[in-house]
């Protein structure tokens, strides 16, 4: 019985692992299939399009938190090595993360799309700008501001201090610059007499293939943890 009642805890958890890594494969097949436009050709509204174009701002920049840069939106997220994790050793911990953004355009050679990410939730798949801070290092004063204003950041434990090798927080950025080319992915609404690309967008700087490609790698992972997971727990349900 306690065979039975393990297993299916690991086949739940596998299900879990495999529904969350999973999951940002959902949109890839839509990009794909969907012809890349400019910009100037977006006139639809309701229907979900693939653009490529140059981002520039149509009101205000805002402040990246760990670079400085202005930029029309950036996505970021701290972690911290600790021991825990699943059958992953010197785990990256999550710790914070968020979003911000503003209203910007997307410009071709033939036309202006004004593009409206959501305030809350987007998918910036662009390089990323990692800052390692060591548990004994102090960290840069752009990172330390950062870390006095959020609430959710406590310092490093004492306890993984002292521990070789773990407390090492990474500090990743992802940002929207101005003046940079993208292939923007969502659906379009009729605002204010004009059509804009708004919502939960996939931002990207890479080729259609290219960011199914890279998000295929980020799920591998995951999925053979979940794939692994659940073997064990049909093993012990078997047994």
């Amino acid at each position: 019985m306690l065979y039975i009642v393990g297993g299916v805890g690991f086949i739940a958890l596998g299900l879990a692992i495999g529904w969350y890594g999973l999951r940002p494969l959902a949109t890839v097949p839509s990009v794909l299939r969907t012809n890349v436009q400019d910009p100037s050709e977006v006139t639809d509204t309701g229907s979900f399009v693939v653009c490529r174009g140059v981002a520039n701002e149509s009101s205000e920049t805002i402040t990246a938190p760990f670079t400085g840069s202005h930029c029309l939106g950036f996505e970021f997220e701290v972690t911290e090595r600790q021991p825990f994790g699943i059958g992953v050793p010197w785990f990256q911990a999550h710790l914070d993360d968020g979003v911000a953004t503003r209203p910007f355009t997307l410009d071709g050679p033939s036309g202006t799309l004004n593009v409206v990410p959501s305030a809350k939730r987007f998918a910036l798949d662009t390089d990323s700008t990692v800052i390692t801070v060591e548990a004994s290092d102090t960290p840069p004063k752009r990172i330390q501001q950062f870390v006095d204003v959020r609430d959710d950041l406590e310092p490093v434990a004492r306890w993984v201090r002292i521990v070789p090798g773990l407390g090492t927080r990474r500090y990743v950025e992802r940002r929207i610059d101005p003046g940079e080319e993208y292939l923007i992915a969502g659906h379009t609404e009729h605002q204010q007499n004009e059509t804009v690309l708004t919502g939960n967008l996939i931002i990207t700087d890479r080729s259609p293939r290219q960011f199914a490609l890279t998000r295929l790698w980020k799920a591998s992972f995951p999925a053979v943890i979940a794939m692994a997971f659940v073997a064990v727990g049909v093993g012990g349900i078997v047994l």
